[in-house]
């Protein structure tokens, strides 16, 4: 994660070798209509990365850290790591869900939708290139605990704060390949979760969500740690969901956004007061003035299933979903007056 740093890579000094130079900038390969980074990495499906005033995205997968930026029709990238992983672009490639779901334009541009929402048809004209990401699945049950009932920038910080934590897990960077700002760092294994104590994640920033965490990195480890959450990829969906609500602070919205972003179940729609607020206004106005039960919540579900088919009905949802943010409806607007 990205923290304020106390060391400025002034470059070199006497006596010192001079800094190498920085990692040349690579294409990824994917145009605006199939990659944008703001509402794609912005808007809650992971809380690592972060934009700079200068534009570039900054953000930690694994053990390397990462640049992104825009140009023209184009994303490029380059790792910051000194001893970068053999992987670095693979993983990155596979977090940015490049091989996998639905370029939200082509069911509009396809006409695969007969009769799309207004507001999905404005959403897509305008941020086309969202993209569901793939997030680690530790770091995505710890973040989501974390984002109940709070907002994207207050858990970004929640989790920076967590990995900052850890100094031996600051992941080393040439200073004059990245911002002079930040430092980079893994994020918290079980094990490192587990030696918190409830003060320590009070201290963080975690306030009252602190003992949940403090409980479910200690029912990871009894359960066997990172494998226990692999092993619930092979299950159907009602399993892998009902193990997930098993652990502590984890009801049916966390363990869809888990499935979502982090096992690649893309018929997942995670509901939450937000969701509803979407389907009450613009989908199914039978529920309006209910409340978010599990029957409610239900029905939601199936009726993203029935406007948008099932495959990739949790990519229609994310589109909606970034698309009310503030930040990304001055977009849609913009949009709407340049026509």
């Amino acid at each position: 994660q990205l923290v304020p740093s106390r060391m400025h890579g002034l470059g070199s000094h006497a006596g010192m070798a001079p800094a190498l130079p920085p990692p040349a900038w690579r294409d990824l390969g994917a145009s605006a209509a199939r990659l944008r980074l703001a509402p794609t990495l912005l808007s809650g499906m992971s809380f690592r990365w972060k934009q700079r005033v200068d534009g570039i995205f900054e953000g930690v997968l694994g053990t390397d850290a990462y640049e992104l930026k825009e140009i023209a029709d184009a994303v490029h990238f380059r790792v910051l790591s000194k001893r970068p992983s053999p992987d670095a672009e693979a993983r990155l490639r596979a977090h940015l869900s490049l091989g996998r779901g639905v370029d939200v334009c082509s069911w509009l541009d396809q006409q695969l939708l007969s009769d799309p929402p207004a507001c999905f048809a404005k959403a897509a004209a305008a941020l086309g290139g969202v993209r569901v990401l793939n997030v680690e699945k530790l770091e995505s049950v710890v973040a989501f605990i974390g984002s109940a009932n709070n907002n994207i920038k207050r858990n970004m910080q929640m989790v920076e704060s967590l990995c900052a934590h850890f100094p031996e897990s600051r992941i080393e960077t040439e200073d004059s390949h990245c911002s002079k700002t930040a430092l980079h760092f893994r994020f918290p294994t079980v094990e490192q979760l587990a030696s918190l104590s409830e003060k320590t994640l009070w201290e963080l920033g975690w306030g009252y969500r602190a003992p949940r965490l403090h409980r479910l990195a200690r029912e990871l480890s009894e359960r066997g740690g990172v494998e226990f959450l692999e092993a619930l990829s092979v299950l159907p969906e009602v399993e892998a969901r009902a193990k997930l609500c098993e652990l502590s602070g984890i009801g049916r919205k966390v363990a869809d956004c888990i499935l979502l972003f982090s096992y690649g179940r893309d018929s997942v729609v995670p509901v939450d007061t937000h969701c509803l607020q979407i389907a009450q206004k613009r989908l199914l106005p039978s529920i309006r003035g209910l409340s978010l039960s599990a029957g409610v919540y239900q029905k939601i579900v199936d009726r993203f299933h029935e406007i948008f088919g099932k495959e990739f009905a949790g990519w229609a949802f994310m589109v909606m979903f970034v698309g009310e943010l503030s930040d990304f409806r001055k977009v849609i607007e913009t949009n709407i007056r340049s026509r």
